[in-house]
C-alpha cells in the first residue's frame, strides 16, 4: 500500500468510501443517483478537489487491472463499473465532466 498516495487523493477515497461504498445499492438504484446525490450534497471546493484528485489518478495511467484493485482496495469504491462501461478510465474521466 502506498499510503503517501492514499493520503494525497484523500478527497477521492472520501467520495468513494462515502457515495460506493459496499452497500451503495441498497440506498441506490443506480449509480447515477450516487453521483447525483454527491454533487447535490457537496460544496463547490470539495467538488472542485475530487475533480482535482480524479484527473491526478487518471495522470498516474493504471492499467485496467491496476485500476480496479486501486479503485476497491485503496479508494474503497464497491461499484463494478466494468459491468457497463468499456474501461475505468472511462468512467473516472464521466465523473469528472460531472463535476464542473
Amino acid at each position: 500500500m502506498n499510503n503517501g498516495c492514499e493520503r494525497k487523493l484523500s478527497q477521492l477515497h472520501d467520495f468513494f468510501g462515502a457515495y460506493f461504498h459496499q452497500d451503495w445499492t441498497l440506498e441506490y438504484e443506480a449509480p447515477e443517483q450516487v453521483i447525483d446525490a454527491f454533487l447535490a450534497d457537496s460544496d463547490p471546493g470539495d467538488l472542485m478537489l475530487v475533480r482535482q484528485e480524479l484527473n491526478a489518478l487518471l495522470n498516474q495511467k493504471k492499467d485496467e487491472l491496476e485500476l480496479r484493485e486501486y479503485l476497491l482496495k485503496e479508494l474503497s469504491c464497491y461499484y463494478c463499473y466494468w459491468n457497463a462501461w468499456e474501461s475505468g478510465e472511462l468512467w473516472l474521466r464521466y465523473i469528472a465532466s460531472r463535476i464542473k
